[in-house]
Order: structure tokens, then C-alpha cells, then sequence
């Protein structure tokens, strides 16, 4: 089982770790309460507990009506300050962070403000005119609580999170305190400025909003290389770096009960056929030993499996194996970790019907005529759902880290009993979609790589239309908000 990360431990952890590392010095300000909630996608308590917390530990400063600033010192290393070092032994993976921001956020933006409302941009529009001529560092901090906003409204739940991640990791504010740090993002050939890619939002042009942010994030990227080459020449020896500081990032942090994750995973075998319809799961005692938890807790998931319409508890029996009705699906949208749990479903497919296109792209060098013919035979084996193996295979090659840290993650939301529950028969009835997956499959043993992608996309979105549509019509009307990627086109 997982174990659970609340909120305010993710909160705590970040700025302790800011500051240890030096990323937050001596005398820096924090960003205010409200923008840490925004930043973090928290409440106010929460923020205010992990304040108290990191000023009771010595680590911060606070006054009334005044900012916060960070009191802890961190010693000079061999001429080298504790922030330096901090990126230098994380410099691969920084970098690799913004080639993925590079990838990742300009389709998630574009598809993000086709769905924004026109009226919003209206006011929008209005406040980037505000920003003209201002300091750059002002304008970033605005562009980019504008850009979460837009994530926000995306009816995404997953994007803003991503997004917050990647550009903590980045510390984007840290390296615009190099003098030369403008100089070397305008040198970026096809960049012309931060606020003309923002101005591309409201033209609601999804090509030109992917190509500008695109290269803005391609710009930023060379700036940081050019940092690192430059503080690593100043070091007489360049110190080492750290393989237990990458990028990391959880798709369901501090929402997660120990019982809600053996109810998805059983729902998810039901789906796949493992326990068929009519059957009993086994013993509480043997669901606890294979969980490793107490019974209590087996006992809450198959209370939350039985109001979901998966299952019924019988007593001296056991739990039997059910598969929802319709009447069932209504009733469970009822259920506020069921709704939440069905929206986060649909939002990681919509992520993945996107994502997948460029990650089966960076992928595709590496994928040799043996690693074909090997997905080529998994596919085709007894019980497999190719779109799980070649999914596998394209992460398996990514060269990206980051990107492949966010692949998997999502895909842990994307459980395929989930999807194969709609079919009576299980996996071997959903023939759509295996015929897309075996499309996609064909298209790489030929060497087509826009027919690869488009048919994997396609896969991912037609998931999402078919689950979507079904519980939009059935206690869930939000879901309807959630839009795959070849609707827009």
C-alpha cells in the first residue's frame, strides 16, 4: 500500500527542503500566504500551520502585517553557496525539467484556453496590458498566477498540480537573478517575449499558443544550461551529482485512505475478470495479508465496494462480485470520493490523450526492429490490453525523466477494470478499442510515426468519450467538461 502524504506534509517538506538547499536564503521573503495556497493548491490553514511550524524550527521569520522571511543560515562550501551547490548536484535533472515543461505545458495551455471563457479573457487581456513596461520579475510572477487560473478552469484536476511541481523543481525566479539571464532567453532565436506568448492565450489558437509557449520554454531552457556552464566553470571541482534528488511528483497527494485504495484496486480486478460477477472476493483475513492491513480497514473497503454497486457482504459468507446497473451509478455519484475519483479518472485520460503523442515521439529512436517484434508478441499474448503494453514500452524508452515520472504517475489513475467494468465480458468484448491499439501497433511495424501517435492519442480519447459520456448522463454532469483533445479539432 501506499503510503499516505497529507497535505500540509507536502507543503512542510517543500519549504523545508527550499531552504536546506538554499534556494531559499538568508533574508529571502516567501511569497505571500495567498499565493502559496494558489502555488500549492491548499487552504489558508494548512499554509499557516506549516508557518508555525517552520518558525517554531528556526527555519523562518514571522511579524505581523509583515513578510515572511527565511532566518536559517547554510554555511559556503569551498567557495560554492548552499544554492549553487543545491542545483549543481540536481543540474541533469533540472534541465530535463524544463525540456519536459517544454513538451508537456504548451498543449496543456493550448487545450486549456480553447475551453477558458471568452469573458475571462476579456478581463484577462485587460491585465496583461497593465504588465507592459513593468519588471520582469513582477511580470513572471503574474504571468504565472494568470497561468494558474487558466489551469484552474481547465476542469482538469491534474494540470495545475503538474504544472506547480515542475516549476518548483525548475526555480525559475532563482536563475532570473542572474544579470545575464535576459540576455541569454532573448538570444533565443524564434522567442520574442514572455508577454507575446501570454498574448497568444486569448486567440484561442491552439497551434500558435503550442509553438509560442514552446519556444519560450525553449528559451528559458538554454538560459539555464548557459547558468550551469558557467557556474561550473568556477568550481575547481565541480561536485557530484545527487542520483536521489530528481524530480519526483504524486497524482494524488494527501487525498488518499488506505480502504479507498483496496476499493480501487478491486473494482479494478472485477473490471479485468479476475473476480467475476457471482464469485466471493476472498476472506477479509486473506484481503488484509495481501494488502497488509488490519481487517477494520478491508472491512471499510468492502462497506465503500458494496455502496459503489461492486459488491455485497453476506454474513459467514463473504463479499460477492456484482457489476454496476445503471440505477447503481447514479447512486454512487452520490458518493463525494466516487465523483472526485471518476473526474480524476477522466482528467488523467485527457492528460494522457495528449501527452502520449510526444512522449511516443521522443520514444520512437530507440524502439528497434527487436523491441517492435517483442511488443509485436506481448500484445498478441493471452489476456493483454495492448494499449497497457505499448504504453509500458514507450515509457521504457523515454530519455526524459521527468516526463516519464508524470507518465507513470498518471497512469496509476488510469485503472482498466475501471473501463472494461462498462463490458459484461470483460477485456475480450471491448473490441474499439483493442482495434485502435492494434492500429497504433501496425502503424509502428511500418515506420509511420504520425499514424503511431494519432491512433495511441486516439485510444486515450475514445476512453475518455465513452466513460465520460456515460456518467455524464448518470449523476455526473461535470464530467461533460472534460474533453478529449480530438474534439477540438
Amino acid at each position: 500500500m501506499q503510503n499516505k502524504q497529507t497535505l500540509f506534509d507536502h507543503v512542510y517538506r517543500d519549504l523545508r527542503e527550499q531552504i536546506l538547499t538554499g534556494r531559499l536564503q538568508y533574508g529571502d521573503k516567501l511569497p505571500s500566504i495567498s499565493r502559496m495556497c494558489e502555488l500549492y493548491n491548499v487552504g489558508i490553514r494548512t499554509v499557516r500551520d506549516v508557518l508555525r511550524a517552520l518558525k517554531e524550527e528556526g527555519y523562518i521569520s514571522t511579524q505581523e502585517r509583515r513578510p515572511t522571511t527565511v532566518q536559517y543560515q547554510l554555511p559556503v562550501t569551498e567557495g560554492i553557496d548552499a544554492a549553487m551547490q543545491s542545483v549543481l548536484v540536481r543540474r541533469t535533472s533540472i534541465i530535463d525539467v524544463y525540456r519536459t515543461m517544454s513538451i508537456i505545458m504548451p498543449p496543456v495551455f493550448a487545450l486549456s484556453a480553447q475551453v477558458f471563457g471568452d469573458a475571462s479573457f476579456v478581463q484577462w487581456s485587460r491585465d496583461l496590458a497593465r504588465l507592459k513596461g513593468k519588471d520582469p520579475a513582477v511580470c513572471w510572477q503574474a504571468y504565472s498566477s494568470l497561468l494558474y487560473t487558466l489551469l484552474d478552469r481547465s476542469h482538469n484536476l491534474l494540470f495545475r498540480d503538474m504544472f506547480a511541481s515542475l516549476e518548483i523543481y525548475a526555480r525559475t525566479p532563482y536563475f532570473q537573478k542572474h544579470p545575464r539571464h535576459a540576455q541569454w532567453v532573448a538570444a533565443h532565436s524564434t522567442f520574442h517575449s514572455a508577454m507575446q506568448t501570454m498574448e497568444s492565450l486569448p486567440t484561442k489558437d491552439g497551434a500558435l499558443i503550442t509553438t509560442r509557449f514552446q519556444s519560450m520554454f525553449q528559451a528559458l531552457t538554454i538560459a539555464v544550461e548557459k547558468w550551469i556552464d558557467e557556474a561550473l566553470a568556477t568550481c575547481k571541482t565541480p561536485p557530484q551529482e545527487d542520483p536521489n534528488s530528481g524530480y519526483t511528483w504524486t497524482s494524488e497527494r494527501g487525498r488518499d485512505h488506505y480502504y479507498t485504495q483496496i476499493t480501487r484496486d478491486l473494482i479494478d480486478k472485477i473490471g479485468m475478470g479476475i473476480y467475476r460477477e457471482g464469485e466471493f472476493l476472498p476472506s477479509e483475513a486473506a484481503l488484509a495479508k495481501q494488502y497488509g492491513v488490519c481487517i477494520s480497514t478491508v472491512r471499510k473497503a468492502m462497506a465503500m465496494l458494496g455502496e459503489l454497486g461492486f459488491g455485497q457482504t453476506f454474513n459467514a459468507k463473504g463479499t460477492q462480485v456484482l457489476l454496476q446497473k445503471d440505477d447503481e451509478v447514479l447512486q454512487c455519484m452520490k458518493n463525494k470520493t466516487y465523483r472526485r475519483d471518476t473526474l480524476l479518472y477522466l482528467s488523467g485520460l485527457q492528460f494522457m490523450a495528449i501527452a502520449i503523442k510526444p512522449a511516443a515521439m521522443l520514444a520512437l529512436p530507440h524502439l528497434d526492429r527487436q523491441v517492435v517484434l517483442d511488443l509485436q508478441k506481448q500484445c498478441r499474448s493471452q489476456n493483454a490490453i495492448p494499449l497497457e503494453k505499448i504504453f509500458f514500452c514507450i515509457t521504457d524508452h523515454l530519455p526524459l525523466a521527468p516526463f516519464r515520472t508524470i507518465l507513470l504517475e498518471v497512469n496509476k489513475l488510469l485503472h482498466w477494470g475501471y473501463y472494461f467494468s462498462f463490458y459484461s465480458e470483460g477485456p475480450a468484448s471491448s473490441n474499439l478499442l483493442f482495434q485502435i491499439s492494434f492500429a497504433a501497433l501496425d502503424a509502428l511495424r511500418q515506420g509511420d510515426a504520425n499514424g503511431f501517435i494519432t491512433h495511441l492519442s486516439s485510444c486515450y480519447g475514445h476512453i475518455l468519450t465513452f466513460v465520460r459520456d456515460f456518467v455524464a448522463t448518470r449523476g455526473l454532469p461535470e464530467a461533460a467538461d472534460i474533453i478529449s483533445p480530438q474534439e477540438l479539432h
